[in-house]
């Protein structure tokens, strides 16, 4: 099983520990291992360093394994930035390595994605090519439930509906602040007090457009007044694509959600 670091599932406490004045004394060459690492899992974007608000940190949320440990891309800039200290245990490994990452495997990264996600590796499909890249990425105030069942009520009327046209149910899951998972059971008010309750972290949840084509949205609450919403489009026919993007952006644009400008 994989080990883990920085997973706190807690945006305004990146590893569960505040910065510190000073680092480790090898702080340089452990940064160098959390950069040189194997990239398995690719995000764009970037996330606003949560400590000062200043800079932004380009990738977040992608995920980096030397084999036998995963952590997100956060953590580089954290302990680079801020000396935040990393798991004892964690450090100890790096350390054990000379500071160099070793070279993996395709059949490793590929076990450790699945592992991860939670998805079957029996497929024999690369890991990099099972996870599609957000195509659309925007930014926006924390939803209110008002705002929420605005967002799900413009997604329908422009022929996204977030509940499956044959079964009227969510097909999720939501993520609470220590990184707990469970599935999103109900109706769009489910989804709406799920979008607008701070207790979660991250509300993943499919738009149908008809009956097999999802779009999956993720909605990641990254400070308490800052959420971001990723979608995906790797299940919509590519002739479909163009239209899908006009009528996302058209409808997060008017729920306030706007396209990042620094970074």
């Amino acid at each position: 099983m994989i080990n883990r670091a920085g997973f706190t599932g807690r945006p305004d406490n990146p590893l569960g520990h505040t910065a510190r004045a000073t680092g480790e004394e090898d702080e340089d060459s452990l940064v160098a291992y959390l950069e040189s690492s194997t990239e398995i899992y690719s995000v764009l974007g970037a996330e606003r360093d949560v400590v000062t608000g200043d800079t932004w940190i380009p990738g977040a949320g992608s995920l980096v394994t030397d084999g036998t440990w995963l952590w997100p891309a956060e953590p580089a800039h954290y302990v680079s930035r801020h000396h935040v200290r990393l798991p004892a245990d964690f450090v100890a490994h790096i350390r054990d390595n000379g500071y160099v990452c070793p070279a993996l495997p395709e059949e490793r990264v590929r076990a450790i994605f699945d592992e991860h996600f939670g998805r079957d590796g029996a497929t024999g499909a690369d890991a990099r090519d099972a996870t599609p890249e957000p195509f659309i990425l925007r930014y926006g105030p924390t939803l209110t439930r008002a705002a929420s069942l605005t967002l799900t009520k413009q997604l329908g009327a422009a022929g996204l509906s977030v509940v499956h046209p044959l079964t009227d149910a969510l097909f999720g899951s939501r993520q609470t602040s220590d990184c707990g998972r469970a599935p999103l059971l109900g109706g769009p008010d489910v989804l709406a007090d799920s979008l607008s309750d701070d207790r979660y972290h991250e509300v993943e949840f499919q738009c149908w457009m008809g009956y097999d084509r999802p779009v999956t949205a993720r909605v990641r609450r990254l400070a308490p007044s800052v959420q971001r919403i990723t979608a995906q489009i790797a299940d919509v026919p590519e002739s479909e694509r163009e239209e899908v993007v006009a009528v996302l952006v058209r409808v997060l644009d008017r729920c306030g959600f706007l396209a990042s400008t620094e970074g």
